[in-house]
């Protein structure tokens, strides 16, 4: 376990590392498929909207010697019937870094932030099939299943690269360092 490790902001030079999380996950695979090129420009592409819309938190957890061992992307809305959830939406940690404490940080950052935000509540989905969940990471942190509960998803018709950037373009006002950035 380690006591040593720093949580922090996400920023963009991140996205080399939190691209190599994702591929010794090995769970996506577009990723395992396209560039890194293309998979760091992606993510630095997600930060910066996360950066400007300020619904989303996106964490880092970092060794003492700089390595970038883990990472997890909350999003915050309101719910009218309680106040504001934080919805997880991702927590990886690379796998030779797994059971040792990476993941316990991270939810305990985001716990805190949480209780900043005056939350009523933090949710996340977790496939069974998942390590994860077979070893009962979540409960053993005082998450509970909701099995009375289910998750549904809907998938969209996938769209190129293009039409997703002009879509963001679209629904965002982008700086002019951020559309230079983009087009590089």
């Amino acid at each position: 376990m380690y006591s040593k490790v720093t949580i922090r902001d996400a920023n963009l030079e991140d996205a080399a590392a939190i691209d190599a999380i994702l591929r010794a996950v090995g769970w996506f695979e577009r990723i395992n498929k396209e560039t890194t090129t293309h998979t760091q420009s992606q993510i630095i592409q997600r930060l910066l909207q996360c950066q400007r819309e300020g619904t989303h938190t996106i964490l880092v957890a970092e060794l003492p010697h700089g390595t970038i061992v883990g990472y997890i992307a909350v999003h915050w809305f309101p719910v009218l019937m309680r106040g504001i959830d934080g919805y997880v939406s991702e927590l990886f940690v690379h796998p030779s870094e797994v059971g040792k404490g990476i993941g316990s940080h991270l939810l305990d950052a985001i716990n805190e932030q949480a209780t900043k935000r005056g939350c009523t509540r933090l949710i996340l989905m977790n496939r069974r099939d998942r390590e994860s969940y077979q070893r009962g990471f979540y409960s053993s942190q005082g998450w509970e299943e909701l099995r009375e509960g289910a998750f549904f998803t809907l998938m969209l018709p996938p769209a190129d690269g293009r039409d997703a950037v002009n879509r963001i373009h679209r629904c965002i006002d982008l700086s002019p360092m951020e559309q230079t950035y983009q087009q590089k």
